[in-house]
């Protein structure tokens, strides 16, 4: 990450050890095997927003997600570490990971007249992924979903509007929203 417009670099030597609130497990490497999956439905402006970076970072859509879901959960410094670590792993040659991206499509939904605000501000839900992570991660985002007593793919899409849209569009998105279709739930609920 960096700033566009930024008119010096660092005046760090040396980057410190983060102060991390939620540690990530000691073993890194359980990040490595995606076995978790999640189902939701994205609307067009997050799947939008997750292509932009998909293009600008070369990954893909998955892993965008993986990366985004990663740093809300334990931080940025704490990303930083991981992607050390996974350096530090690639460097050796005897040890060859391999790393499973798997996204599958689904049907296209129906819009919903109680979800009108929803589509205008954001469009309409179209994509349904199912998104397979790391079951530490997925454990740590089921926390925090009920934590906020939400669904874990309400949570994720309000998460990914914050991310991708920014705090003030989800402020003006939250004041508008309705309550989910019923076969939004349903795909979503069918683990």
């Amino acid at each position: 990450m960096w700033w566009p417009f930024a008119k010096r670099g660092t005046r760090i030597d040396a980057a410190p050890l983060p102060a991390l609130t939620v540690l990530p497990p000691a073993e890194l490497g359980a990040f490595a095997n995606n076995e978790a999956s999640i189902k939701l439905w994205l609307p067009d402006k997050l799947v939008q927003g997750l292509d932009t970076l998909s293009a600008a970072h070369e990954m893909s859509r998955p892993d965008v997600l993986r990366w985004l879901l990663f740093e809300h959960v334990y931080g940025r410094p704490a990303l930083e570490q991981l992607k050390e670590w996974k350096r530090r792993k690639d460097a050796e040659p005897a040890r060859l990971q391999e790393v499973t991206a798997c996204i599958q499509e689904s049907p296209k939904a129906a819009e919903s007249t109680e979800r009108r605000i929803t589509t205008q501000l954001l469009g309409k839900s179209l994509e349904g992924l199912k998104l397979w992570l790391p079951v530490l991660l997925k454990t740590e985002l089921e926390n925090l979903a009920r934590a906020e007593a939400l669904g874990l793919s309400d949570y994720l899409r309000k998460t990914l509007v914050r991310i991708l849209l920014g705090e003030s569009f989800h402020h003006q998105w939250r004041s508008a929203v309705g309550k989910l279709p019923a076969e939004v739930l349903a795909f979503e609920q069918d683990v």
